[in-house]
């Protein structure tokens, strides 16, 4: 319940902030052209992804230094708080450049949460499970990440509805994100005292053991050299022998994870990264860059993307425990990974031609299969990277690992709109970037299996 508040609140603002868009680009840039308003709008939004990696780095170090629960505390409050703040901000009319201004900042602070929050989340979820089910365990945080999703567009619908448009873009976008004060108050008092899973609890123990080991080394070495006259002073003291054991014993107790996971693990990390770039690229594309794509250029109207965009995620949350159970069961997590990522480069263009019929059907169906494909995937990828690194690393890594392949997802509504509004062609564009990413996810799901093995297999096998 802990974790999965975190995320949900995590995901209900991006979810609010991307349903929203079309608002949020009035109330907070300078009316005129709107493919600038549309530029300037996911422009912020991928500021929130853009600091993201270095939430990853901070986080990553307390969760694999102090805690878990210490580490997952803070991401909620910094990831709610501004979120609750958002919804007090001025708009333009009344605040001129500040108010966008305002906006980047919180947005810079919630992407400095969210660098930390999923991949803790995600890592406390996969340690604390029962080894039969490491997999579908660990989907739970995306599980949450549809929840949240899915109350995001449930407010803005209901929103919708029942308030006229010349009061939204008045006090109505502010409601969604205050009511998230109520979310963060339960999630921070049941975040509290988080007990520890015993992998890191067992990962410090060993570090601490052996850094004593190291140095009792030492000590006996200088010792040693003590006894035979080679010391510089011709001695060495017990008590100085002891004072650097005791120095070296601290300073292995208290380690940079980061540090150790660039000079053992960086090779995974790398392939951890590309790995998501499609799941992260496909996930955002179909939830949060076509709904506006669908008002602005197929004529779809904001009332009836947001019924379309709510049942393709309800579908996307089913298929993220769908792949963690039959990935538990021993099904070949990359390789069916690579999979889906052919298919989707080799129907991409195809997919987004297919809206040029302006047929909601049509656009309703291959908005649902792209995020089918991409909730299964990503109800394999906790149980593929938490393989990938130690216990001592594992929340650094994953971090790391899940927020730089985000930030390839999280431009990628950016660069294609700019696109667009260069070339003029609104379906190419799209399509291409799409595919470029089921590439490289493909090729390094491909390393993947042939370096980390154990990403690809039954965890309990």
């Amino acid at each position: 319940m802990a974790i999965s508040l975190g995320t949900v609140i995590e995901w209900y603002d991006y979810s609010v902030y991307s349903q929203l868009a079309k608002v949020l680009g009035k109330v907070f840039f300078p009316t005129g052209n709107a493919a600038v308003q549309a530029v300037s709008f996911w422009g912020l939004f991928a500021v929130g992804f853009l600091s993201r990696p270095v939430g990853a780095v901070l986080f990553g170090h307390l969760g694999d230094t102090k805690g878990r629960g210490t580490c997952l505390l803070w991401t909620v409050l910094l990831m709610g708080i501004p979120t609750v703040l958002i919804g007090c901000l001025p708009s333009y009319s009344q605040a001129g450049i500040a108010a966008p201004i305002m906006l980047a900042l919180l947005r810079l602070v919630q992407g400095l949460a969210m660098g930390g929050e999923f991949g803790a989340a995600m890592v406390y979820l996969y340690e604390i499970a029962d080894p039969r089910y490491k997999a579908v365990t660990g989907s739970l945080g995306y599980i949450s990440l549809g929840a949240g999703v899915v109350l995001g567009i449930l407010v803005v619908a209901a929103l919708i509805s029942a308030v006229p448009e010349s009061a939204m873009l008045v006090w109505g976008w502010r409601v969604p994100f205050l009511m998230s004060i109520v979310t963060l108050g339960v999630a921070a008092i049941l975040r509290y005292n988080m007990p520890e899973s015993s992998e890191f609890t067992h990962s410090r123990e060993e570090l601490s053991e052996e850094a004593i080991r190291r140095a009792r080394q030492a000590a006996r070495s200088n010792e040693a050299l003590s006894s035979t006259g080679s010391s510089t002073d011709g001695h060495v003291s017990v008590i100085d022998v002891e004072g650097q054991a005791a120095a070296e014993a601290e300073k292995k107790a208290h380690y940079v994870p980061v540090l150790e996971l660039f000079r053992g693990y960086w090779s995974g990390l790398l392939l951890h990264s590309l790995y998501g770039a499609w799941i992260s690229a496909s996930f955002l594309i179909g939830y949060s860059w076509l709904p506006s794509f669908f008002n602005q250029h197929v004529g779809i109207p904001t009332r009836l993307t947001l019924w379309m965009v709510l049942s393709c995620m309800i579908l996307f949350t089913m298929m993220v425990p769908v792949a963690g159970i039959l990935s538990d069961k021993g099904l070949p997590r990359l390789t069916v990974t690579i999979a889906i990522c052919v298919a989707s480069a080799a129907t991409a263009i195809p997919m987004f031609m297919g809206f040029a019929t302006k047929s909601v059907a049509i656009c309703w169906l291959i908005q649902a299969i792209l995020l089918a494909m991409s909730g299964y995937a990503m109800g394999m990828l906790p149980a593929v990277v938490s393989a990938i690194y130690p216990a001592g690393v594992r929340i650094s890594g994953c971090n790391l690992g899940v927020n730089l392949s985000s930030t390839i997802g999280g431009v990628c509504p950016l660069i294609i709109t700019a696109v667009q509004a260069a070339t003029g062609s609104i379906y190419y564009g799209p399509a291409i970037v799409l595919a470029a990413t089921a590439v490289i996810t493909s090729v390094a799901s491909a390393l993947l299996i042939k370096h980390y093995p154990a990403a690809n297999k039954c965890t309990h096998a």
